[in-house]
This record gives C-alpha cells, sequence and structure tokens, in this order.
C-alpha cells in the first residue's frame, strides 16, 4: 500500500471518529436540554415521581384499578375481552412485536390457548391480536373470528421499569412455541434493537413521570371519616375497593385521588369511627387527559376541601404554599405534556394508560 493510501485511510479514520465524537456531543447536549426543561431547577415541594428513591412528599407508584387498565394482560384463555376502543393497542414504540402467520384460517382460541403456558410468567403486559380482514383493522384475539395474520406484543416498559433481554428471549421462544402449536409459523425480530428502544422510552418515561400531592392538614380537631366521605361523594369522588376516593370523567378516566396522609384507608364498616390528620389530594399526570387544564380545577378543589374541613393546604414540612408555586407547578404540567404529545404519548391516552401502569 502506497504512503498516499495510507494518508488518505488515517485522513477517513480521523474524519470517522470526528464525526462520532460529535453526534455523541449533540446527543448528550439534547439530554441534558431535555431535563432542563422538564425538571425543577429546586426541590419543588409538591412534586415527586414515582418510583424514584426518594421523593417530596411521599410518593406511591399510581396504578389504576381494573376498569381504567387500557391493556389487557395476557392470563391465558379466561382473559377478559377487550374493550372496543382497545382495538389496536400494540405499536411498534412501545411494544416487541412477533408477527404470526398460517397457510390457512385458524381460530384465535387455538393460539390463545397455545399461548397461555409458555407465555406465562412474564412480568410486562402481554397482548395478542389478529387481523381482520373483512375490517381491515387488528382486533384483539377473539374466539370464534378465524385469521392467517396475528401478532402477538410484549410491552417493553411500565413503571418497574424496562423488559430484559431474557424475557424478549422467554416471549420470542414461547411464541414460536404456541404458533407451531397452533399451525402458524412465527417471525421474531431482533432483540437488540427492542432492548434499545426500551431503555430509550424508559428514559423519557422517568422524565415526564410526575404526581402532584397537596396535603390538606387539620389545624386543630382531625378530620372525621364521616365528614370526609360526605364532602368528597359531594365533589364527585367514588370510594373504591382500596379504600381512596376518585374522581373520574365523562369516560370512565381518573381525574383526582383522595386518601388519608396516615395511608389509612377509608371503608364503609369503619369510616363512621375514622380519625385522620390530614388528606392527600393526588393529580397523576402522565396518565391524566389534558392535565394542565385539569389542574386549575384540581388547585382550586383543594382548597374548597380545606376550607370546608377547616384545614390548611401546606407542603411535607407543613408550611403554607405560595401562590407562585402553584404558577410554577402549571408551568412543568404544561412543559411535560408538550413533551409527551411531541412523543405521540398524550397524557391520559391509551398508550401512556399502558406505560404508566
Amino acid at each position: 500500500m502506497s504512503e498516499l493510501q495510507l494518508g488518505l485511510l488515517a485522513i477517513g479514520a480521523v474524519v470517522v471518529v470526528a464525526v462520532l465524537a460529535y453526534n455523541k456531543w449533540q446527543e448528550y447536549r439534547f439530554r441534558r436540554e431535555a431535563d432542563g426543561r422538564l425538571k425543577s431547577s429546586h426541590d419543588d415541594v409538591l412534586m415527586g415521581q414515582t418510583g424514584s428513591a426518594t421523593a417530596t412528599p411521599p410518593v406511591r407508584p399510581v396504578s389504576g384499578t381494573a376498569q381504567e387498565r387500557v391493556e389487557p394482560t395476557f392470563n391465558g384463555p379466561d382473559a377478559p375481552a377487550a374493550d372496543a376502543a382497545e382495538s389496536a393497542a400494540l405499536s411498534d414504540s412501545i411494544d416487541f412485536i412477533v408477527t404470526v402467520e398460517a397457510a390457512e384460517d385458524i381460530d384465535g382460541e387455538a393460539l390463545i390457548e397455545a399461548a397461555a403456558a409458555p407465555l406465562a410468567g412474564l412480568s410486562k403486559a402481554v397482548r395478542l391480536e389478529g387481523y381482520a380482514a373483512g375490517a381491515g383493522k387488528w382486533e384483539t384475539l377473539r374466539p370464534g373470528a378465524r385469521y392467517t395474520l396475528m401478532r402477538a406484543g410484549l410491552q417493553l416498559v411500565d413503571r418497574r421499569g424496562t423488559v430484559s433481554d431474557e424475557e424478549l428471549t422467554m416471549f420470542g421462544a414461547g411464541v414460536q412455541q404456541a404458533a407451531a402449536a397452533a399451525g402458524a409459523l412465527a417471525s421474531v425480530p431482533d432483540r437488540g434493537e427492542a432492548v434499545e428502544r426500551a431503555a430509550d422510552l424508559d428514559g423519557f418515561c422517568s422524565n415526564v413521570d410526575i404526581l402532584i400531592a397537596m396535603h390538606i392538614v387539620a389545624s386543630g380537631t382531625p378530620f372525621q371519616g364521616t365528614k370526609v366521605r360526605a364532602l368528597a361523594e359531594a365533589h364527585g369522588f367514588v370510594l373504591d375497593e382500596d379504600g381512596r376516593f376518585r374522581r373520574r370523567d365523562e369516560e370512565g378516566r381518573t381525574q383526582y385521588e383522595l386518601g388519608s396522609l396516615e395511608g389509612t384507608p377509608f371503608r364503609p364498616d369503619t369510616v363512621r369511627s375514622l380519625s385522620i390528620s390530614g388528606l392527600a389530594l393526588e393529580l397523576d399526570v402522565p396518565r391524566t387527559p389534558d392535565p394542565a387544564r385539569v389542574f386549575e380545577p384540581f388547585r382550586d378543589l383543594a382548597h374548597q376541601l380545606a376550607q370546608a374541613l377547616e384545614g390548611r393546604i401546606v407542603d411535607e414540612k407543613g408550611a403554607a404554599i405560595s401562590p407562585a408555586a402553584f404558577d410554577q407547578i402549571l408551568a412543568q404540567i404544561r412543559a411535560v405534556q408538550q413533551a409527551m404529545v411531541s412523543r405521540s404519548i398524550p397524557p391520559g391516552g391509551p398508550a401512556a394508560l399502558r406505560l404508566f401502569s
């Protein structure tokens, strides 16, 4: 090889390294700027991130009731049918999708039954869909309906974190086993790409996973359970089986939650004797449709409850919350909402309800 060729190779290598370094720097700068837009520059007393090691005030991981969950987790042939609104839940952006093809029509129930055992025990939600040629769309597999094209999806991320490469392997092998038993063939995509997508998606979700909690504390006499229940129901809340009050919109989606600061559940048989020192009124931002619009009535509701109970709205240190703090929280909610919409995961939408579960 001539000196000229060696020189050109050396120059080419330097250019490649420079381009790679520049790209990495651009990526780092973008992440820093995104973090700066989405995170407060100081410790916000009303806000916490679910799943974090420490949060102020203490924030529990939020999960919806069975009626609110959008994705039907696969639990075998007895799993309940999905809502019509859930007819196309699988998405390349949030699921690891394995395509299943058959030479001739097969009953959807055949794949459901064949997948029950090999797909049991996975930590992330699994969904089975079939392509309804007549309707021209994907739908949840239905017993009695016949398909030649099907697919199985494993959710990449939820509030517990990302799917592991081991689970992706188990899922792919399980779908192949189920497909073979049902007389079909499964095509498993590259796992490495799915792992990268999961890590990127998890990082995004961590940045926008914000829960607003307003503490309403007693000024003197503790709050009586019967009075709290009467006030909550007068403001449209319903007491759920877990002992927490939830207010939902006309589509059944949770807007606000209300519970005791001590974590004591409200039970119909014990509410008469219940006495508590305070309440936590909560707004789960990524799971709430249009949270920026909802925040103002949420704040007003906190003031109404505090006034009716002769209590105070405070932070975790017992200090009153200033109007400026409320404005700052609203600005942060708007930033989160814009970021989620830009990512095609609008707050309170089907994808958000799946990811933040």
